[in-house]
């Protein structure tokens, strides 16, 4: 083991969790293990003459991929976090030895971190492995909205008051939706009733346009179709993630914490197969509560405009189905100084020395049934 993974997996052990559990009237339960393979092939484009390929000139190139150790409803065991890294056929040796996990990144979490050695050529693949499980999640609404508002949230929650990338929450637009909705009588509401308006207002005035996965022929994920919060509210329409950026956007304008979360979840293709696809959903933290999730995708599908606030809706605070999705990210695309990769997709890179000469990105992610997680100690 290296040294600066030695150093970082001592600090983990210090520094407060992403999530804590739940608490008081919010609890998750049902925890399922499973194995999470994260792998990208990426390939340089063609020259115009087309028998061509331009090359990648590399040397000590950092490849990231966020980590969310400790999750309200999910937890990576640290110790099986393995990576491996090949460069045109030919794996490096010792490349997941060489590995650091970096702490220190907004919301507590942690970048694992592999670097590319001297490489001249035009393609590489690397991957990402560990064991984690996931809680479902389970909420009483008349509990959660007999919570008031703290006179100041908890320093751990602080970095889902900021604006971040594709979250523009320190826009106007969203300060503005937020007072028309509130008339300036926010706080006047309880907390949790307060979230569930502006979840729904927002739900009820944005529309879903096209799918938010970018796929190359062959149905092969090239990342996803994000234009962030500002630019979707704006007109009122973008992908179902800027629904979720949108959502975001709108709670912290309202002075709420709140984050999306970036994760995987089987699905049946069009062929009847499972197959694992990138899904999003949100987080916003009540105090005497913990991170509540909801999924504005499928709210928009639940009939919530004339619901009751004191209803339990589906896909809000409960969620049932919850312990099916792996949590990768808080963030679409990681939280230090990297390249987006063609599209935002989780992952990340620094093709140094020679910059990247245009990339075609493949990314493929698994995740392996392993059964029934360890319960929370009673």
């Amino acid at each position: 083991m290296s040294v600066g993974l030695l150093a970082a997996l001592v600090i983990a052990a210090v520094i407060p969790p992403s999530g804590r559990p739940p608490i008081g009237p919010l609890e998750r339960y049902d925890p399922k293990l499973y194995d999470m393979t994260f792998s990208v092939t990426v390939l340089t484009e063609l020259t115009p003459i087309a028998t061509d390929r331009r090359h990648y000139a590399l040397e000590n190139a950092p490849i990231v991929l966020p980590v969310i150790l400790q999750g309200a409803y999910s937890k990576v065991r640290q110790e099986t976090i393995r990576g491996r890294l090949w460069t045109g056929s030919s794996e490096v040796a010792g490349a997941g030895g060489n590995a650091e996990l970096n702490s220190g990144f907004p919301h507590h979490t942690y970048l694992y971190s592999m670097f590319v050695p001297r490489f001249y050529g035009t393609d590489l693949r690397w991957e990402v492995m560990y064991r984690t499980q996931s809680w479902s999640s389970r909420l009483d609404e008349q509990r959660a909205a007999e919570l008031t508002w703290p006179q100041q949230w908890p320093d751990e929650v602080q970095d889902a008051l900021k604006p971040s990338q594709f979250i523009e929450s320190d826009q106007p637009i969203f300060a503005n939706s937020v007072q028309d909705l509130t008339k300036g009588n926010l706080r006047l509401a309880p907390p949790y009733l307060a979230a569930k308006e502006i979840v729904r207002y927002t739900i009820s005035r944005f529309q879903v346009s096209g799918i938010g996965t970018d796929f190359a022929p062959g149905g092969i994920i090239r990342g996803l179709h994000v234009k962030g919060a500002a630019a979707a509210w704006q007109n009122g329409l973008g992908s179902e993630h800027d629904l979720v950026c949108t959502c975001v956007a709108m709670l912290r304008a309202a002075g709420i914490p709140a984050r999306p979360v970036i994760g995987v979840e089987e699905s049946a293709n069009n062929r009847g197969r499972d197959v694992e696809t990138f899904v999003s959903w949100a987080e916003f933290y009540l105090e005497g509560a913990g991170w509540i999730p909801f999924d504005p995708d499928q709210l928009r599908f639940k009939t919530i405009n004339n619901r009751d606030l004191r209803e339990p809706w589906p896909e809000f605070g409960t969620m049932k189905d919850l312990n099916e999705r792996i949590a990768l990210s808080y963030f679409f695309i990681p939280a230090a100084t990297v390249e987006a990769p063609w599209k935002p997709c989780v992952w990340g890179w620094d093709p140094r020395p020679g910059g990247d000469p245009g990339t075609h990105p493949a990314v493929n992610v698994s995740m392996v049934s392993r059964g029934k997680g360890e319960e929370d100690p009673r």
